[in-house]
């Protein structure tokens, strides 16, 4: 018994894996640190931007260009990344939507292996950058206090 869904349902549970997508992926890889300035008893507009920026985690202190480009890269890992996630949700929504046409199933399953080694691939590049950026500011902080 094969079930169709029309092409309303479809779109509508394309629109829900997207939402959910966008809700629950994106928003576990963003920071959360998040300052409400209400609450800050702060004077001036100067110190509560301060206050902000150090529970953020920035200073005002320069940073070295390697450590920016460290970040940048863990960023752009971070997006890859996602976007893995995405194409691996999106191969199951055209598996579960084959209705057995053998065309969309080894459609699906080529974007799914796809997503799985390309996840690996950016999460092995991730791990690799960590390392890297974690040594390179030691060396800047040692050249700091030296």
């Amino acid at each position: 018994m094969k079930i169709f869904f029309s092409f309303s349902q479809r779109l509508n549970s394309l629109w829900l894996i997207l939402f959910l997508f966008l809700f629950f992926i994106l928003g576990l890889t963003t920071n959360s640190n998040f300052v409400l300035a209400v609450t800050s008893t702060k004077g001036s507009a100067l110190e509560q931007l301060r206050a902000g920026a150090d529970s953020a985690g920035i200073t005002g202190n320069q940073t070295d260009i390697r450590i920016i480009v460290a970040k940048i890269i863990k960023i752009f890992l971070g997006l890859l990344g996602s976007f893995a996630i995405f194409l691996f949700v999106y191969a199951g929504y055209l598996m579960i939507t084959s209705n057995g046409e053998e065309t969309k199933l080894t459609k699906s399953k080529k974007i799914m292996a796809g997503a799985i080694i390309g996840l690996l691939l950016i999460l092995l590049s991730y791990s690799i950058t960590n390392f890297v950026g974690t040594r390179i500011q030691q060396n800047v902080s040692q050249e700091i206090r030296q």
